[in-house]
């Protein structure tokens, strides 16, 4: 008995190591530049002032960065975010930002920076060390266009 249930724990090993192997990693940013080529969207990397990797993409026209976090000396990376600004002629009330960030859109956060009326938007996604699977980035990639174009109609309101 005890003989079937190593087996069966190698093979569940065995599985998991693979499906980690197919996951997009910001520890590694070109899995995430071919998910975006794999997708069909224009996306180049690079890297940000920081000297973290940065991935500048296109989504229906639309430009977007994907910027990597928790770097260890610009390397191996545990965390992503995507990220937009729009800047404003007057400044955006607080009051507005709120309505925003409270309610359904709780994935995302929005927040101000007054001395340049810019507005921000974010979503962040930790990958850690075993990464986050296509499906699951490119369900979340969806989340993010369709909140970014709703927070953007939002602010315009």
């Amino acid at each position: 008995m005890n003989i079937t249930w190593l087996a069966a724990l190698g093979v569940a090993t065995v599985t998991a190591s693979s499906a980690a192997a197919d996951n997009l990693l910001a520890s590694d940013p070109t899995t995430f530049s071919s998910f975006f080529f794999d997708q069909g969207l224009p996306a180049q990397l690079s890297t940000s002032p920081t000297g973290d990797p940065f991935i500048e993409f296109r989504y229906e026209g639309e430009k977007y960065p994907l910027f990597f976090y928790d770097c260890l000396e610009n390397e191996d990376c545990l965390s992503v975010q995507f990220y937009t600004g729009f800047e404003l002629a007057e400044p955006f009330p607080l009051e507005r930002l709120n309505e925003w960030n409270s309610g359904e859109r709780r994935f995302l956060r929005a927040y101000l920076t007054p001395e340049n009326n810019v507005v921000h938007l974010e979503m962040d996604i930790a990958t850690s060390s075993d990464g986050i699977s296509a499906r699951d980035f490119n369900d979340l990639l969806l989340l993010w266009v369709d909140r970014a174009r709703e927070f953007e109609a939002f602010i315009a309101e």
